[in-house]
């Protein structure tokens, strides 16, 4: 599964172990999640897959079904956990994650606070540019959608790296704690000037504001540069 050691980016090494998730390659758009368990099957067109022959194979393994059709095991990347995670709503995809990653100055030990978590799609690779000592700090009004995004974050092995919160930050603002630490704030929220002052005082003295707009489906981009 997902492993850090501290000093070096995260990787996806070793075997497929029992309790892990994969992700099933069928074809170019056929595509889905599947947690690893050694008593379980999975059935599609083009057989019986038993998920103990994955068991101790590499990800990127080519596996055979009864009938001797096959489906690729590959890890659950930020790229391809966009293209299969459950809509809880609306997602950004990895043309407009990886503008954003970049906008934001994100590097690894950057220290993020994003608002909606959503369906955590940009979450993860959120997590990815900040790892091995960064960290992503979400919120989210919905709780549910909060408890759902913390397991699919422990799922794919972000979850050291991410801290999920139930608040309403358009009403509330971000949490004091935070005053003056975050690199980087991203907001995807109905009425996201609401909550620009409070992003204010969270960023560092050169911190980076983004702001995706549903009015315009736009992103909006501001450099803080406090005192000057």
């Amino acid at each position: 599964m997902l492993c850090s050691d501290g000093t070096k980016k995260l990787s996806f090494g070793g075997s497929i172990k029992d309790g892990d998730l994969v992700i099933v390659y069928e074809k170019r758009d056929v595509m889905k999640a599947v947690k690893v368990s050694e008593t379980s099957v999975l059935q599609n067109r083009f057989g019986v897959f038993k998920h103990s022959d994955w068991i101790g194979k590499p990800f990127g393994s080519k596996v055979l079904s009864n009938k001797g059709g096959y489906v690729y095991l590959l890890a659950p990347t930020p790229e391809l956990w966009t293209l299969v995670l459950s809509h809880r709503t609306q997602i950004l995809y990895i043309a407009d994650i990886s503008f954003l990653i970049t906008y934001l100055e994100i590097v690894p030990g950057s220290l993020v606070l994003e608002s909606g978590t959503g369906s955590g799609s940009l979450t993860t690779s959120l997590a990815r540019a900040v790892a091995p000592t960064g960290h992503v700090y979400t919120f989210d009004f919905h709780q549910q959608r909060a408890a759902s995004a913390r397991e699919d974050f422990q799922s794919t092995g972000v979850d050291s790296l991410v801290t999920v919160g139930v608040r309403d930050i358009q009403g509330e603002g971000f949490p004091d704690e935070y005053s003056g630490l975050a690199d980087s704030v991203f907001l995807d929220l109905p009425q996201p000037w609401l909550a620009v002052p409070s992003a204010g005082k969270m960023l560092k003295l050169d911190g980076t504001l983004e702001i995706f707009g549903h009015l315009r489906c736009s992103f909006g981009h501001l450099k803080f540069m406090k005192g000057k």
